[in-house]
């Protein structure tokens, strides 16, 4: 390579005597030769970049591509190799600056600058490649694929920017690096400022991280931004939540920390999905069982051992009370929805969807002005939203449509034809 840059030294001072026997000045002649050097250095340049890139990437594309691993078919996809390949023809010239310019000193130093600063932006782009390489192949291993990647390798990358900037001031000033540090030191109130959502994004994600409170792919719900869906991106300034109704939500990293939110985690790793629901029973609609009623229900085969069993309990506390039974008021008796209750219960503890290991049980709760709410509390074996809501719907049909066989009503509010029928009455 050196006796390559002595031969076109030589054509560049054979071309200067050339110009001064035509009669051109001294000085031009001077300016010819340097533009011709500057000239060959920079074809040179490009030439070695061209070669170096697509030598170097044809080589490591097909390797790749040989290769059982992803790693290094992620290095190929972000252009690492690309960005690593143009620091080697910096690299070359800024070793050939004392070459090509010896007849111009004065140059030398410039230009060196010139190439000092290209090399550390070539450096720079290297490492984000490298990051954003990274977080492709982190984000694919099964320990890190729910983890905020892509908070850290953004704080890297700015970091990366940082010392760039730096390195940069430090070479086109001729200051030595530790000297900006202590004036980056000085402005770190106005950086602080300025970075300020960057600094408690960071905070949050390590917090974030270090609790295990938020995931990629967890289902939250975060009433104060509208955000109900799915975490599909955590990075240092946002989170990014695509909502069942595909759209996207983007909520402060901080926020997560500062605000309250709903993490359905739990529910979908846990061995059921919760049914708490209650249907609502006409108050004038509850009666004490007679005897009539009493042989209508013990056909119904789910609860016809516990109500006879029931009976005979009852019966022999009211014998050994000595209870008037002529008088509906007088010892134990049991009443329609009290049977319903029980049914109910044996109902969802045979319901082959609901979850066995888990609490299952009818809550009768205080009655108010739309009667008394019988609440059905369970969980569902399948926790699939799609069919969960399948499984409850199913429950609840049948709970209305059996109400009336116990001589229940289920209440709901007037209508206009409601209305209608009691002005025509």
């Amino acid at each position: 390579m050196l006796s390559a840059w002595t031969f076109e030294k030589r054509c560049a001072e054979w071309l200067k005597t050339q110009l001064v026997d035509w009669g051109v000045g001294q000085e031009v002649a001077n300016g010819v030769n340097l533009l011709v050097m500057l000239g060959i250095l920079i074809l040179a340049i490009l030439v070695v970049d061209f070669l170096t890139r697509r030598w170097m990437l044809s080589f490591l594309t097909k390797l790749a591509a040989n290769s059982e691993t992803m790693v290094d078919d992620v290095l190929v996809e972000k252009r690492v190799f690309r960005q690593l390949a143009h620091v080697v023809p910096a690299i070359l010239a800024k070793a050939s600056l004392g070459i090509v310019f010896a007849d111009f000193p004065g140059f030398i130093n410039p230009v060196k600058h010139v190439v000092d600063v290209y090399i550390v932006v070539a450096i720079v782009l290297f490492v984000q490649s490298v990051l954003r390489a990274l977080k492709v192949i982190l984000s694919e291993t099964e320990y890190f694929r729910d983890k905020p990647i892509g908070a850290y390798t953004q704080l890297v990358n700015i970091i990366n920017w940082i010392m760039g900037v730096l390195f940069v001031i430090s070479v086109v000033s001729d200051q030595p690096l530790w000297s900006l540090f202590t004036a980056f030191g000085a402005l770190s109130a106005i950086i602080i400022l300025t970075f300020k959502d960057t600094i408690l994004g960071f905070v949050a994600s390590i917090q974030i991280s270090g609790t295990d409170i938020l995931r990629i792919n967890d289902w939250i719900t975060m009433e104060k931004y509208g955000a109900d869906g799915n975490v599909i991106e955590i990075n240092i300034t946002t989170v990014k939540v695509r909502n069942f109704d595909k759209t996207i939500t983007t909520i402060p990293t901080y926020a997560f920390t500062a605000d309250s939110f709903k993490n359905w985690r739990g529910m979908e790793e846990g061995e059921g999905r919760r049914i708490k629901r209650a249907v609502h029973i006409k108050i004038s609609s509850v009666r004490f069982v007679d005897q009539a009623m009493f042989e209508r229900f013990k056909r119904v085969q789910l609860i016809h051992d516990a109500i006879v069993a029931k009976q005979a309990e009852i019966d022999a506390y009211n014998a050994q009370k000595g209870a008037d039974k002529s008088m509906e008021a007088n010892g134990r008796q049991m009443t329609n929805l009290g049977i319903f209750r029980m049914y109910m219960n044996a109902y969802i503890e045979n319901h082959p969807m609901i979850n066995p290991n888990l609490v299952r049980m009818i809550r009768q709760l205080q009655a108010t002005d739309k009667g008394i709410p019988m609440e059905i509390y369970c969980f569902t074996t399948d926790r699939e939203w799609a069919t969960y809501e399948g499984i409850q719907a199913d429950i609840f049909d049948h709970i209305f449509a059996v109400a009336g066989l116990f001589g229940l009503d289920i209440f709901e509010s007037p209508t206009g034809r409601d209305f209608a029928s009691l002005r025509q009455a």
